[in-house]
Protein backbone atom coordinates (compact mmCIF):
# COMPACT_ATOMS: atom_id res chain seq x y z
CA UNK A 1 0.00 0.00 0.00
CA UNK A 2 1.13 3.20 -0.74
CA UNK A 3 0.29 6.79 -0.13
CA UNK A 4 0.44 9.11 -3.27
CA UNK A 5 -0.76 12.48 -4.30
CA UNK A 6 -3.65 12.21 -7.00
CA UNK A 7 -3.16 11.99 -10.51
CA UNK A 8 -5.54 14.14 -12.74
CA UNK A 9 -6.08 10.89 -14.61
CA UNK A 10 -7.37 9.12 -11.20
CA UNK A 11 -10.41 11.64 -10.64
CA UNK A 12 -12.73 9.49 -12.53
CA UNK A 13 -11.92 6.69 -9.90
CA UNK A 14 -11.73 8.50 -6.53
CA UNK A 15 -14.95 9.89 -7.57
CA UNK A 16 -16.90 6.84 -8.83
CA UNK A 17 -14.75 4.29 -6.09
CA UNK A 18 -14.59 6.39 -2.95
CA UNK A 19 -16.04 9.61 -3.02
CA UNK A 20 -20.22 8.45 -4.03
CA UNK A 21 -19.50 5.39 -1.46
CA UNK A 22 -18.93 7.96 1.11
CA UNK A 23 -21.43 10.49 0.27
CA UNK A 24 -23.66 7.35 0.99
CA UNK A 25 -22.11 6.69 3.99
CA UNK A 26 -22.64 10.07 5.39
CA UNK A 27 -26.44 10.32 4.24
CA UNK A 28 -27.15 6.83 5.83
CA UNK A 29 -25.65 7.97 9.12
CA UNK A 30 -27.53 11.60 8.87
CA UNK A 31 -30.40 12.27 6.33
CA UNK A 32 -28.93 15.86 6.33
CA UNK A 33 -25.68 14.87 4.91
CA UNK A 34 -27.58 13.00 2.09
CA UNK A 35 -27.03 14.35 -1.75
CA UNK A 36 -29.55 16.32 -3.23
CA UNK A 37 -31.85 13.98 -5.95
CA UNK A 38 -32.43 16.51 -8.32
CA UNK A 39 -28.37 17.22 -9.08
CA UNK A 40 -25.60 15.28 -10.88
CA UNK A 41 -23.65 14.68 -8.00
CA UNK A 42 -20.84 12.47 -9.64
CA UNK A 43 -20.62 15.23 -12.65
CA UNK A 44 -20.81 18.17 -9.85
CA UNK A 45 -18.03 15.92 -7.60
CA UNK A 46 -16.00 15.36 -11.13
CA UNK A 47 -15.71 19.12 -11.45
CA UNK A 48 -15.09 20.22 -8.10
CA UNK A 49 -12.19 17.40 -7.68
CA UNK A 50 -10.45 17.99 -10.84
CA UNK A 51 -10.23 21.66 -10.24
CA UNK A 52 -8.97 20.59 -6.87
CA UNK A 53 -6.08 18.63 -8.45
CA UNK A 54 -4.61 22.20 -9.86
CA UNK A 55 -5.48 24.18 -7.07
CA UNK A 56 -2.49 25.73 -4.77
CA UNK A 57 -3.03 24.94 -1.21
CA UNK A 58 -4.98 22.50 -1.88
CA UNK A 59 -3.66 18.24 -1.97
CA UNK A 60 -5.63 15.15 -2.24
CA UNK A 61 -3.44 11.77 -1.57
CA UNK A 62 -4.72 8.45 -2.29
CA UNK A 63 -3.90 4.83 -0.75
CA UNK A 64 -3.09 2.55 -3.51
CA UNK A 65 -2.91 -1.05 -3.82
CA UNK A 66 0.09 -2.63 -5.39
CA UNK A 67 1.76 0.72 -6.52
CA UNK A 68 -0.23 1.17 -9.23
CA UNK A 69 -3.65 3.71 -10.05
CA UNK A 70 -6.52 2.55 -11.23
CA UNK A 71 -6.46 3.69 -14.85
CA UNK A 72 -3.51 1.57 -14.31
CA UNK A 73 -5.23 -1.68 -13.15
CA UNK A 74 -7.60 -1.35 -15.64
CA UNK A 75 -10.53 -1.34 -12.38
CA UNK A 76 -13.49 0.57 -12.38
CA UNK A 77 -16.31 1.17 -10.42
CA UNK A 78 -17.65 -2.24 -11.18
CA UNK A 79 -14.43 -4.14 -10.73
CA UNK A 80 -14.05 -6.39 -7.58
CA UNK A 81 -10.05 -5.34 -7.11
CA UNK A 82 -10.14 -1.47 -6.63
CA UNK A 83 -6.89 -0.20 -6.65
CA UNK A 84 -7.72 3.32 -4.69
CA UNK A 85 -8.19 1.99 -1.07
CA UNK A 86 -8.67 5.42 0.56
CA UNK A 87 -8.12 9.42 0.61
CA UNK A 88 -7.74 12.25 2.33
CA UNK A 89 -8.09 16.07 1.04
CA UNK A 90 -5.93 18.25 2.60
CA UNK A 91 -5.95 22.54 2.52
CA UNK A 92 -3.50 24.84 4.04
CA UNK A 93 -5.26 27.53 6.03
CA UNK A 94 -4.18 30.83 7.21
CA UNK A 95 -5.46 32.07 10.55
CA UNK A 96 -6.61 35.42 11.49
CA UNK A 97 -3.93 37.75 11.98
CA UNK A 98 -6.03 39.15 15.17
CA UNK A 99 -5.32 35.41 16.58
CA UNK A 100 -1.75 34.20 18.32
CA UNK A 101 -2.02 31.36 15.91
CA UNK A 102 -0.28 29.88 12.96
CA UNK A 103 -1.86 28.50 9.84
CA UNK A 104 -3.51 24.97 10.03
CA UNK A 105 -3.67 22.05 7.95
CA UNK A 106 -7.80 21.37 7.64
CA UNK A 107 -8.56 17.86 6.80
CA UNK A 108 -11.24 18.25 4.45
CA UNK A 109 -12.47 14.41 3.45
CA UNK A 110 -11.08 10.91 4.79
CA UNK A 111 -12.47 7.95 3.79
CA UNK A 112 -10.92 4.34 3.43
CA UNK A 113 -13.41 1.49 1.31
CA UNK A 114 -14.71 -0.66 3.48
CA UNK A 115 -12.32 -3.61 2.24
CA UNK A 116 -9.17 -2.00 3.54
CA UNK A 117 -10.55 -0.78 6.84
CA UNK A 118 -8.68 -1.97 10.14
CA UNK A 119 -5.32 -1.82 7.76
CA UNK A 120 -4.08 1.04 8.95
CA UNK A 121 -4.77 2.67 5.77
CA UNK A 122 -7.00 6.12 7.61
CA UNK A 123 -3.62 6.61 10.21
CA UNK A 124 -1.55 6.27 6.88
CA UNK A 125 -3.50 8.73 5.12
CA UNK A 126 -3.69 11.11 7.84
CA UNK A 127 -0.19 11.05 8.45
CA UNK A 128 1.01 11.85 4.98
CA UNK A 129 -1.61 14.33 5.20
CA UNK A 130 0.06 16.12 8.54
CA UNK A 131 3.13 15.76 7.02
CA UNK A 132 1.87 18.06 4.09
CA UNK A 133 0.41 20.31 6.71
CA UNK A 134 3.82 20.75 8.07
CA UNK A 135 5.67 21.14 4.97
CA UNK A 136 4.10 24.33 4.81
CA UNK A 137 4.36 25.70 8.31
CA UNK A 138 1.18 25.13 9.60
CA UNK A 139 1.26 24.98 13.10
CA UNK A 140 -1.94 22.07 13.79
CA UNK A 141 -4.39 20.19 12.22
CA UNK A 142 -8.04 20.34 12.40
CA UNK A 143 -11.13 18.16 11.28
CA UNK A 144 -14.94 17.91 11.93
CA UNK A 145 -16.37 14.41 12.23
CA UNK A 146 -20.15 13.58 12.75
CA UNK A 147 -20.89 13.33 15.97
CA UNK A 148 -22.52 9.62 15.16
CA UNK A 149 -19.66 8.15 13.43
CA UNK A 150 -17.58 6.27 16.12
CA UNK A 151 -15.11 4.64 14.35
CA UNK A 152 -13.68 7.80 12.65
CA UNK A 153 -13.97 9.49 16.29
CA UNK A 154 -12.14 6.46 17.83
CA UNK A 155 -9.18 6.94 15.11
CA UNK A 156 -9.09 10.82 15.24
CA UNK A 157 -9.01 10.26 18.79
CA UNK A 158 -6.26 7.66 18.84
CA UNK A 159 -3.84 10.05 16.89
CA UNK A 160 -4.55 13.16 19.21
CA UNK A 161 -7.09 14.38 18.00
CA UNK A 162 -9.09 16.30 20.60
CA UNK A 163 -12.53 17.78 20.76
CA UNK A 164 -12.21 22.05 20.47
CA UNK A 165 -15.39 23.16 19.35
CA UNK A 166 -19.19 21.93 19.13
CA UNK A 167 -21.30 22.44 16.05
CA UNK A 168 -24.85 23.03 16.42
CA UNK A 169 -27.69 24.09 14.42
CA UNK A 170 -31.25 23.42 14.13
CA UNK A 171 -33.77 24.06 11.42
CA UNK A 172 -35.80 27.20 10.82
Amino acid sequence: MGIRPLRADEVEALVDDLWLPFAAEMGDIDGYDALAEDVDARAEALDYRTEQVETEGVQTFVAVADGESAAESGAGPDSDERSLRGYVTVAASESPPVFARGPVAKVKDLYVAPAARGEGVGTELLERAHEWGRDRGCERAALSVHADNDAARSCYESMGYETRYLKLDRPL
